[in-house]
């Protein structure tokens, strides 16, 4: 019914009127209501929307209909699949990364037209970094710029305590994400990466990273293939050079933590107050200033008033331990009044006194007896 044609909704009602006057009036009417809900469906696509070209030509369509692949002896699904939605907002990051990932991103969008001229594009991107710098936001948001669906590795359905079942599985996974366009995304790759040589692990992880390689060299004029690590160094080194790019998600510099900031707190802090979380957030992940930006989001609402953003990260430091460097900390556990003299001192001329005055909720003659009384 996806491509539905007269012939074929011909023969649907045929069989629903032979199905009714053999009596089986129920699966009648079920074939029924699908040609009527499925005219439905094709009544509201707005008449002007246009479907981008999927940016690879070779391989099946994939669709809802599709069932993910399972492990043959135990039933466990082996991935989860996900299609483009439109709602995947581009990852903030600086100018010269973002630039790096559009250049990447522009010739996945066009590997079917390098290959039509005979060149080889690099289909396949190994993306790494700390946990939380958005390391699979930045995985979805190229699936969802290429409009193709993701097939998302389950490691809870690959790994098994089988001997040879681990690797079958991969094999599985890969066989399938061949036949159809898609997205195949390793996430926490190194569980199934690992180095063979690793004295810990026993003889299996052998067999597992060898098909893995196989597998990878196999997809390479497949498909798009995307890993994601938080651990790259307990990668074996041939899995390195299984990777046409290789890419470093770093944490966010003073500009990108300042837009995540924006971006994570609307309208409920002003700019005073995001040019002290983005001083205080050096080393932060966007997981942990999204974290941050919504637990002061959730303390206004819980208060039903706007907290002041002093008091707020105070609370903070204490429910959240670990989080900020320990520099941070001290400075955040310190009194109001000292606080307030670190800051106007410390700050290289971001915190005046006026704009203290606005952190600590004081009047600038407070602030001014404040500084006064610790100069020294």
């Amino acid at each position: 019914m996806e491509n539905r044609s007269p012939t074929l909704e011909g023969h649907i009602k045929r069989l629903a009127g032979k199905l009714r006057v053999k009596g089986e009036e129920k699966n009648a009417s079920s074939l029924e209501k699908l040609l009527d809900s499925s005219q439905d469906e094709i009544a509201l696509v707005p008449s002007r929307l246009t479907i981008s070209k999927p940016a690879i030509s070779w391989g099946e369509k994939l669709t809802k209909v599709v069932r993910p692949p399972v492990d043959r002896e135990t039933g466990n699904v082996l991935a989860e699949i996900f299609f483009p939605d439109g709602r995947k907002e581009k990852p903030i990051f600086d100018n010269s990364f973002e630039s790096a990932i559009d250049s990447m991103l522009a010739e996945w969008q066009h590997a079917e037209l390098l290959r039509q001229n005979g060149i080889s594009s690099a289909l396949s991107c190994l993306l790494y970094g700390a946990p939380g710098t958005g390391k699979t936001k930045t995985a979805y948001f190229i699936a969802e710029k290429l409009n193709l669906p993701v097939v998302v590795a389950k490691l809870d359905g690959l790994i098994s305590s089988f001997l040879g079942t681990t690797a079958r599985n991969i094999a599985s996974l890969f066989d399938f994400s061949n036949r159809y366009h898609c997205i195949l995304l390793l996430d926490e790759f190194d569980a199934i990466a690992k180095v063979r040589d690793d004295p810990h692990e026993l003889g299996e992880i052998k067999r597992v990273v060898n098909t893995l390689l196989q597998c990878i060299d196999n997809r390479l004029n497949k498909g798009f293939t995307i890993a994601i690590t938080n651990h790259e160094k307990l990668l074996d080194s041939a899995i390195w050079r299984r990777f046409d790019t290789k890419i470093h998600i770093p944490k966010p510099t003073s500009d990108v933590r300042k837009k995540l900031i924006e971006s994570f707190s609307a309208t409920m802090i002003n700019e005073t107050e995001i040019a002290l979380l983005t001083w205080l957030t050096v080393g932060y992940t966007g997981s942990d200033i999204e974290s941050l930006c919504n637990f002061i989001k959730r303390q206004n609402v819980l208060m039903g008033k706007k907290i002041n953003i002093i008091e707020n990260l105070k609370r903070y430091v204490y429910l959240n331990d670990g989080v900020l460097n320990e520099s941070m900390k001290e400075i955040l556990m310190l009194d109001n009044e000292l606080m307030a003299y670190y800051l106007f001192n410390n700050s290289e001329g971001m915190f005046n006194q006026e704009k203290l005055a606005v952190l600590f909720s004081r009047d600038k003659s407070t602030i001014s007896r404040w500084l006064s009384k610790n100069r020294g």
